[in-house]
C-alpha cells in the first residue's frame, strides 16, 4: 500500500507537535519523534521550515559530492548511529549497487533501489552554527544517509546551493507517494532440514571469501542469526551483551585498528581505525573519536537481542567478527580487525576475539545450540 504525500505547503501542526515532545525531551531527534510521533522521518523533515524536497535523483547528487571536501556522512538503523567526515572519493555506482572504496574515510557500500528521494535541510536559525545538508530516503521515508557540508567557505557554500537549487528546479510534481512502512516481525530461529545442515556446515568450512557467506544462506533459505546456530563447531559462540562494551575497550587498550560495519535499508558506512575514546551515556556506549579520526559511533548495545563471535574461513585464513541483532533479526552492526585483502587477520584481534569468547560465551556448544533451539525455537541463545 502507499499513501500520498503534498509537496505544495508546510505541515505546520505535525512539526510543532515535534516541537513540544522535543520540549519534554530535548535529544529526540527526527528519527525517534517520527516514530513517536507514527510518521516517516522523510514526512516529519518534509514539515520543518528548514527544508525542501530536490527530487529522486540521488545517483546524480551522489556523484557530485566529491566536490565539497570533507563531508560529515550519517548513517543510522535502530539501535546505532555511525557518523564520519571525510571527502567522498573513488565512487563508483551501478545499477543496483555501488561503493565509495576509501579505507579510514567514507568506505560505504552502496544499495541503489532504496534511494529513492532527497531533502535539502538548511538550518540558518542559528547564525554562529548553519547547517547545511542534503539528506536521502527510502521508497517507506526512513532515512538511509544524512550528509552535511563541513567547510562553510562562502564559494563552497553557494556551490553546494547551486547544486541544491538545480535539482529543486527540476521537480516538477506537487505530490508523491510513499510505500507503507513494513511492520517487522519479531526474528523467529529457523531450523534447517538435517541435510540442509549438513550442506551450510559443508559449504562454510570450504568458504575462501567472506563474502561468499550470503551466496550460501541465500541458496538455504536461511538468516544470518538461525545459520549461527548451526554453523560447525567452533564457528559461532554466542555472546552475552557485556561483550559489546568489552570489544571496543580491548580494541582500544591494544590499540588494534578495528573495522566497524552499520548499515541500513540503502548503505553500509564502515569505518576503519583505532579507538581512543569510549563514554557511556544513558543507554548508549559512544566511542567518540572526531579529534582522533573523525569518527563517531553512537550503539544502544544492551538493547541488542543476539551477539556473536562468528569465525568463518577464507583463502587468508580464518577471519573473525562480532555481529550484534536487534530483536527483529536485522544486523545492527559488525566489527572485524582491520585487514586487507591477501593478508591474514591481526594477531592482536586474534587475541581480543578470544579473550571475548571465553569471558562472554554463553556456553552453548553446536550441538547443544542445536538441541536447544528444536525443543524452544521462539528462546534465542
Amino acid at each position: 500500500m502507499t499513501h500520498p504525500i503534498q509537496l505544495g505547503q508546510k505541515d505546520s501542526v505535525l512539526w510543532q507537535a515535534y516541537q513540544d515532545k522535543k520540549t519534554v525531551t530535548p535529544m529526540l531527534f527526527p528519527t525517534e519523534g517520527a516514530a513517536v510521533l507514527g510518521v516517516s522521518e522523510f514526512e516529519l523533515l518534509l514539515a520543518s521550515p528548514y527544508s525542501q524536497y530536490i527530487g529522486g535523483q540521488c545517483r546524480a547528487v551522489l556523484e557530485q559530492l566529491e566536490n565539497f571536501g570533507a563531508v560529515e556522512s550519517i548513517v543510522r538503523n535502530a539501535l546505532a548511529v555511525h557518523e564520519k567526515t571525510a571527502p567522498y572519493h573513488n565512487l563508483k555506482l551501478g545499477e543496483k549497487r555501488g561503493i565509495a572504496l576509501n579505507v579510514g574515510g567514507l568506505d560505504l557500500r552502496f544499495f541503489m533501489g532504496r534511494w529513492q528521494h532527497m531533502l535539502a535541510v538548511t538550518d540558518l536559525s542559528k547564525s554562529d552554527k548553519p547547517s547545511y545538508s542534503i539528506q536521502f530516503f527510502d521508497e517507506e521515508g526512513a532515512a538511509i544517509d544524512k550528509v552535511f557540508l563541513r567547510d562553510l567557505s562562502d564559494d563552497n557554500i553557494a556551490r553546494w546551493q547551486k547544486l541544491v537549487d538545480k535539482h529543486a528546479q527540476a521537480v516538477d510534481i506537487t505530490e508523491l507517494t510513499l510505500d507503507e512502512a513494513t511492520v517487522p516481525k519479531t526474528w523467529q530461529y529457523k531450523e534447517l532440514s538435517d541435510d540442509n545442515r549438513d550442506k551450510l556446515q559443508r559449504r562454510w568450512r570450504k568458504m575462501t571469501d567472506v563474502h561468499q557467506f550470503y551466496h550460501i544462506l541465500n541458496k538455504l533459505e536461511v538468516d544470518r542469526a538461525s545459520s549461527y546456530r548451526q554453523a560447525p563447531t567452533g564457528s559461532a559462540y554466542s555472546l552475552s551483551l557485556d561483550a559489546m562494551s568489552a570489544v571496543f575497550e580491548q580494541a582500544r587498550d591494544s590499540e588494534c585498528p578495528i573495522m566497524i560495519f552499520v548499515g541500513n535499508s540503502g548503505l553500509v558506512q564502515i569505518q576503519t581505525g583505532t579507538v581512543k575514546t569510549i563514554k557511556r551515556m544513558g543507554d548508549w556506549i559512544n566511542i567518540l573519536d572526531k579529534s582522533h579520526n573523525n569518527f563517531t559511533l553512537h550503539l544502544k548495545d544492551k538493547q541488542l537481542a543476539q551477539l556473536w563471535c562468528v569465525k568463518r574461513p577464507t583463502a587468508d585464513g580464518i577471519v573473525t567478527c562480532i555481529e550484534g541483532f536487534d530483536q527483529f533479526g536485522s544486523s545492527i552492526l559488525t566489527v572485524f580487525g582491520q585487514r586487507m585483502e591477501g593478508t591474514s587477520e591481526l594477531a592482536a584481534w586474534q587475541k581480543i576475539t578470544a579473550d571475548i569468547v571465553a569471558k562472554f560465551s554463553q556456553g552453548l556448544n553446536e550441538e547443544a545450540q542445536h538441541t536447544a533451539m528444536h525443543n524452544n525455537p521462539a528462546q534465542p541463545a
